[in-house]
């Protein structure tokens, strides 16, 4: 007789929960030495919270926090629910159903809140419906140290500048303002705390929770010479918010706070600047304060064109930074190539809060059905190996996310992952020039001219040719075999002519012809499949009768035999 000590064991409720309090606890502490010299409230901005809870008189509230701070939701609820003017519900959102960069709107709504704090890193990606406040928490670091190094290391004083900052420093705006004042070279870029917090309280007190879309504005009631104006403002029953009211109130028209500038400044990432600097990002010089993270890389990859630089807060220098751009974009370039040669293409949703998410998904699906493909949309949620894997007739997925969720590298997945940019690239047949945009909602202007000309204007490539059916032909790169791409107008063209001279007989053939080469598209993706299913064996199975099954927990079953004793921490089996 032996003891062996199994692989894994399942162990007792009570012990499982005291590992989960003593695992909080390690969480905590470690968490709590993020604070540094700040305090609970300083590093939360809990004051500032429960001024503007107070001021727009928000109900309910939900607190999102990303796992490393969940160790601090249990005091930020009771702070808020105890210190605010009036009973406001507190719900924490500790799981997000995509990146936790991006606010959850979704389970927020699902709530019937009005109001979100995101906690934490943040893509600042603008919320669509619902009122939020980010707060990226505070870490600190020596700005004279910086000013002399900065002085020490560029010398030229014609340089331009943008200075670029992780969020956890955005506490430092005002100081480097006050130290780059009198440089009209340098640049500091701002982030706004706030999305969608309107100054009218009637407004927000709606509840409707359409009336929390930023696009819904007074301008589609009477800015517009109209007949519009007329209708509108003939209303006798105006309320106080009202685009058309002539009182004294007529200030609370519908404003987003410190967002009154918004559409004339440039924004980068969520960084604003103005928009003389914005119309010449060629001009400067970008310096990142920070470590890396995905927003370097982001632009890096956007910006290539301009020269960077990083401050190393640790070593108290500044070094050029530079990305291993031929290898990144050749990867990238691999993907957009893998997009010509795909006839299926999955749009994968990983965002439900993105500014005109939806519209790009359908802009994505004219864009593949013009080029003669497949599209099929997926809502996976998380995104991870498994999940995709499940989808073996795809070619090729594009993701609709975030600019910080876009770029993926997708070498352990078992099919390629391309952003709008790449397939729009590849199915437009356009040269690649060096530029990447990994935001789709500065990509969304070009994905709505489908119809323009300027496809049919350009020179047919020379790898590319075309058949009398109108039919693109061209050499793949990636397996060196010719591949042919379906012309939808020429086909649809050919269609309508036919219909007009052709009798009924012949359009049935015609359909029955089309119906029969979906058939046998399908039925190749099921001979290329090297697992088609459980083999059903109808008839061939024996018939039996229900048996009573297993009774008791995992660690020890009722009827489990006698040759298998159970302890506290190890399993003993008898050989």
């Amino acid at each position: 007789m032996s003891n062996v000590t199994p692989a894994f064991f399942t162990e007792s409720f009570d012990k499982s929960l005291n590992n989960t309090h003593s695992s909080n606890k390690a969480v905590k502490s470690k968490s709590e030495e993020v604070l540094d010299k700040y305090s609970f409230n300083d590093y939360f901005e809990v004051e500032k919270s429960i001024e503007i809870i107070n001021e727009y008189n928000f109900k309910n509230v939900a607190l999102q926090l990303p796992e490393h701070l969940l160790w601090a939701s249990q005091e930020l609820s009771r702070i808020l629910t105890t210190q605010a003017n009036h009973q406001t519900k507190v719900y924490i959102l500790g799981d997000t159903a995509y990146g936790s960069c991006c606010i959850d709107e979704v389970t927020a709504l699902h709530l019937k809140t009005d109001f979100i704090i995101h906690y934490g890193h943040s893509c600042l990606s603008p919320s669509s419906r619902i009122p939020v406040q980010f707060v990226f928490g505070k870490k600190s670091f020596d700005i004279p140290a910086f000013y002399s190094t900065f002085q020490q290391t560029f010398t030229n004083t014609t340089e331009k500048f943008i200075i670029f900052y992780e969020l956890q420093f955005q506490h430092y705006y005002n100081d480097l303002c006050q130290t780059f004042k009198n440089s009209n070279n340098v640049v500091i870029t701002s982030i706004n705390n706030f999305n969608n917090i309107f100054s009218t309280k009637s407004f927000l007190n709606n509840s409707s929770n359409q009336l929390y879309n930023s696009n819904s504005s007074s301008s589609e009631c009477c800015s517009k010479n109209s007949s519009n104006e007329t209708t509108c403002c003939s209303n006798e029953n105006l309320s106080e918010s009202s685009c058309c009211n002539n009182s004294d109130n007529n200030n609370n028209v519908i404003a987003a706070i410190d967002e009154s500038n918004l559409n004339s400044n440039g924004n980068i990432f969520g960084r604003t600047v103005s928009k003389e600097v914005f119309e010449n990002l060629g001009e400067y010089n970008f310096l990142w304060i920070g470590g890396e993270c995905i927003t370097l890389t982001n632009l890096l990859m956007n910006y290539s064109k301009n020269c960077f630089y990083r401050y190393y807060i640790n070593g108290d220098k500044i070094l050029k930074e530079t990305l291993p751009r031929n290898y990144s974009l050749m990867k990238r370039y691999y993907i957009s190539e893998k997009c010509k040669d795909s006839s299926v293409i999955g749009i994968v949703v990983a965002t439900l809060t993105v500014a005109k998410y939806s519209e790009t998904i359908d802009q994505l699906k004219k864009l593949i059905i013009s080029a003669g493909k497949k599209p099929y949309v997926f809502v996976v949620g998380r995104l991870n190996v498994p999940k995709l894997g499940n989808f073996s007739e795809i070619d090729i997925f594009v993701i609709v996310a975030c600019p910080e969720n876009s770029l993926i590298d997708s070498k352990e997945y078992y099919k390629p992952i391309a952003t709008p940019f790449e397939l729009n690239l590849a199915l437009k047949n356009k040269n690649w020039t060096g530029e990447y945009i990994s935001d789709f909602g500065q990509l969304f202007p070009t994905l709505t001219n489908l119809n323009s000309d300027d496809d049919d204007q350009q020179p047919i490539p020379e790898d590319q040719v075309d058949d009398d059916e109108g039919n693109t032909h061209h050499f793949s790169l990636l397996s060196g075999k010719i591949v042919m791409k379906n012309n939808r107008k020429v086909r649809q063209q050919q269609l309508q002519t036919s219909n007009t001279t052709t009798n009924e007989t012949k359009d049935l053939i015609t359909t029955a012809n089309d119906q029969f080469k979906q058939l046998q598209i399908v039925e190749d993706h099921l001979s290329d499949r090297t697992y088609k299913g459980l083999d059903m064996r109808i008839g061939e199975t024996p018939v039996v009768k229900a048996v009573q099954g297993l009774s008791g927990i995992p660690m020890h079953y009722q009827d489990e035999p006698n040759n298998t004793t159970s302890t506290s921490n190890t399993i003993t089996y008898t050989k």
